[in-house]
């Protein structure tokens, strides 16, 4: 009888770690994000992986009200998300604010410019890139996107266009940028 019971408990347990967690590239991801004074839940949307020459850098989550594998309506939507990034590697802090500032060229778009002071804000922000520390961009409507650097705050910019155009930089998908697909699709849960 005591084997029945805790092998039942042994099931149930792990049943229920594996509901609140997703597993990916070694790191668990949690599939929920509360966000800060009672504002409501964010469900995980999908997890990728970004490699560099086939080593894991980081382990991207995409936390959104409603799970939507449309990029663009993620890109565009004036409502709460938040992307999180757990590395896996230490990275030099040039090569990642030069990585992020190629992206925003293209995500930005015809805006890069009038985005510059807030992009150079974003990457002013960045002073290290460390195995295990984890990265969280929270966008919240009429507040901007709070910059977090292992919980701590870093910085919040303002304006849904700064938001678009961070977020673009995962999730644009144009003829001109495809940025890394492999990491966007799983981020959009395909």
């Amino acid at each position: 009888m005591f084997k029945k019971i805790l092998y039942v408990s042994l099931i149930l347990f792990f049943a229920a770690t594996s509901l609140y967690a997703v597993e990916t590239g070694g790191v668990d991801v949690p599939d929920t994000m509360s966000l800060e004074g009672g504002k409501g839940e964010l469900v995980l949307n999908g997890t990728g992986i970004r490699k560099k020459f086939g080593f894991k850098v980081y382990v991207a989550g995409l936390y959104l009200k409603a799970k939507t594998s449309d990029s663009q309506q993620i890109i565009t939507a004036d409502e709460p998300m938040a992307i999180t990034m757990i590395w896996k590697r230490t990275g030099p802090v040039d090569k990642v604010t030069g990585v992020f500032n190629d992206g925003f060229k293209y995500s930005a778009g015809e805006t890069y410019d009038a985005q510059k002071a807030n992009i150079d804000k974003f990457l002013g922000s960045v002073s290290k890139a460390e195995k295990t520390d984890v990265w969280k961009y929270i966008y919240t409507p009429g507040e901007g996107t709070a910059i977090y650097y292992n919980d701590q705050l870093s910085t919040t910019i303002e304006g849904l266009d700064f938001k678009k155009a961070l977020f673009g930089v995962w999730l644009l998908e144009t003829d001109v940028f495809d940025g890394d697909k492999e990491l966007r699709d799983g981020m959009l849960g395909k």
